[in-house]
């Protein structure tokens, strides 16, 4: 969410980027250093491999980047993995701190990475899955005909909230998770963690909105989606994501978070390899499909994608989806739409439909935001323009 906030629009961002780049110092870059493109390794995973220029991109913008990228020691860049008509084109890992002041890591294909808020968009995948089988009515049923053992907490207006507020954060629920840091005991999630019981937590904060009129940031919301899918499945949701997404996509190496009695932390830090976090978006890129198979509705897909609700926030205006951000760059006068989940920390899958093209970066701009400059201000734009 911290990166939502500190977008700005592409000229600024990339007059920013500039003063980055042309402000690096001697002593903390290395004038040695030159990049030589790669062609990704053929491993077997479910990708596909092939070179910048035979998926019709021009190598040169990105080698521009690759340059300024290894010769400023300040970025905390992890991965960028480019993907182009369903082929991996584009692979680089570097050095760099494990989540939030984690240890050094020489980040590499075979390690996982921890997602933050990109787990929501895995969250409404599963959440379309479940009503793809039927075992959700729609995202029209209300919440609490899936918490009986909650009946005493809902009220006139809670009894409004339906799935789909959960899924677009426009519940109405009381919560604050961007006034204080996330280590600030004062901040909602911090106390999230702490709760024997997570879900009452959530369900009995008052209502302040009419539900389905206003956007408010909430990870809780994403907690009660998870556990909506164990009541309607029986199964809790990473099992139930491992059996109906996961192997699918042939994903076999994942690590979820479990919070206070047997609830899975479903809003951040799931944690996946940076390959397989592309898979997802892959496979919404291609409506649902994954090789050839459907996985997920295209309908799901379309719903999920489309804009439900505005977030104008400090002047930045994104719009929101089924847990996907929307936005609109600006490349050389030419409108790139996108969809992209995203995560504290420079977490990203970004989807550009009109491309063919999914960019996935992961990174540690925990502490220093504004240094998401690098991703955001020159990173996309140079892959946009590389694909044009």
């Amino acid at each position: 969410m911290n990166l939502l906030r500190k977008i700005k629009s592409f000229g600024i961002l990339l007059l920013l980027a500039m003063v980055i780049f042309s402000c690096r110092e001697s002593s903390k870059t290395n004038p040695d250093s030159v990049y030589a493109y790669k062609v990704p390794a053929y491993t077997g995973d479910g990708w596909e491999t092939a070179s910048l220029s035979d998926a019709g991109m021009d190598e040169a913008p990105l080698t521009q980047f690759m340059n300024e990228l290894i010769n400023n020691l300040e970025h905390k860049i992890h991965s960028i993995l480019i993907i182009k008509d369903g082929k991996l084109v584009f692979e680089e890992y570097f050095s760099g701190y494990e989540f939030y002041h984690g240890p050094l890591t020489e980040f590499n294909r075979d390690i996982k990475h921890n997602l933050a808020s990109v787990t929501k968009s895995f969250t409404s995948a599963i959440t379309g899955l479940a009503i793809d089988q039927d075992l959700i009515q729609d995202v029209d049923q209300k919440v609490f005909s899936f918490f009986p053992e909650y009946i005493e907490l809902k009220d006139e207006e809670k009894d409004k909230i339906t799935l789909e507020h959960l899924l677009t954060m426009t519940s109405g629920l009381e919560w604050d998770e961007s006034t204080y840091p996330y280590t600030d005991s004062r901040n909602d999630v911090a106390q999230l963690i702490i709760q024997s019981d997570p879900i009452r937590f959530v369900l009995n904060r008052p209502v302040l909105t009419e539900p389905g009129t206003t956007f408010l940031y909430s990870g809780g919301s994403t907690i009660v989606l998870g556990e909506i899918i164990r009541k309607a499945s029986g199964l809790r949701a990473d099992s139930f994501a491992g059996d109906y997404l996961f192997a699918p996509l042939g994903i076999d190496d994942c690590q979820w978070e479990e919070m206070h009695n047997n609830v899975l932390y479903t809003s951040g830090d799931l944690k996946l390899r940076p390959r397989d976090m592309a898979k997802l978006g892959d496979l919404y890129l291609h409506g649902g499909s994954w090789k050839g198979k459907e996985i997920i509705s295209g309908e799901w897909v379309d719903a999920s994608t489309r804009s439900f609700i505005n977030t104008l926030s400090e002047g930045v205006s994104l719009d929101y989806g089924y847990k996907w951000w929307l936005y609109t760059y600006d490349v050389n006068d030419e409108l790139i739409e996108s969809y992209s989940a995203r995560g504290w920390g420079g977490q990203n899958i970004i989807v550009f439909p009109s491309l063919n093209l999914v960019l996935v970066t992961t990174a540690g701009y925990y502490d220093e935001p504004h240094l998401e400059f690098h991703i955001g201000g020159f990173l996309i734009p140079q892959v946009l323009s590389s694909a044009m």
